[in-house]
């Protein structure tokens, strides 16, 4: 379908510019909000998937990656054309099922009540990781992939990270390794002092301590008895 000469005018600004919304297009050029429309219609374009879908480019500018998407300067464009249709591919080809704060980050724009919308028509489905939502085909085979990978994953977690119970027991109560090192370190440089000349030096030091937290690391490593040990 043949371009009028304003609508020419629309295709090549956008030609240069590669991305803009309807404001500016209008008001750069000097068009009417419908002249914008036909010439975008007759040549073809797609319109952002963020951004409230408020930037227009022109159909054969994006180079898609293997996810269906192109992002310039933050706008996100996609070759499945709405956000809805975007997330239901991104999720339908993820081997593990996605989280909301993945697809965020992806698409970059917020995505949870959609997400809500589409499981509640069946479009998608969901487990949980701990309070985390994850977002799984609604296809039973890719599905059961997705959760036996979900499962692999988990247990693999499980099996690296150490227990809560573990941490706590590390380090003195409600005292982190820097606190500890910076006592250690001070005993070794004046084996002599006390609790609170000790809290006294590493505070010189700008480090905020006090007495009670430096005691708790001499009880919990059982310092004090043996710098006694060593001085008799």
């Amino acid at each position: 379908m043949e371009l009028t000469r304003k609508e020419d005018s629309v295709v090549k600004r956008l030609r240069s510019r590669r991305v803009l919304d309807m404001k500016t297009l209008c008001e750069k050029l000097d068009v009417s909000h419908m002249t914008v429309v036909r010439a975008l219609k007759k040549y073809g374009y797609h319109s952002s998937i963020n951004h409230n879908g408020a930037f227009y480019t022109l159909h054969d500018i994006p180079s898609f990656d293997n996810d269906g998407l192109w992002t310039y300067r933050n706008i996100c464009f996609s070759s499945h054309r709405t956000l809805d249709k975007t997330l239901m591919a991104l999720v339908q080809n993820a081997t593990v099922g996605l989280s909301v704060a993945e697809l965020q980050q992806r698409l970059n724009t917020k995505v949870g009540n959609l997400l809500s919308r589409l499981c509640q028509k069946k479009q998608l489905s969901r487990c949980f990781r701990g309070r985390e939502a994850v977002y799984l085909a609604v296809d039973p085979q890719q599905q059961q992939r997705q959760r036996s990978q979900f499962d692999l994953r988990q247990q693999e977690i499980q099996t690296t990270t150490p227990s809560s119970d573990t941490d706590s027991a590390s380090f003195p109560p409600r005292c982190d390794v820097v606190l500890v090192l910076e006592v250690l370190i001070q005993i070794i440089k004046t084996p002599k002092a006390d609790s609170a000349e000790l809290a006294k030096a590493i505070r010189e030091r700008g480090v905020k301590i006090n007495q009670t937290q430096v005691k708790r690391v001499i009880d919990f490593y059982a310092i004090q008895k043996k710098r006694n040990t060593r001085r008799r």
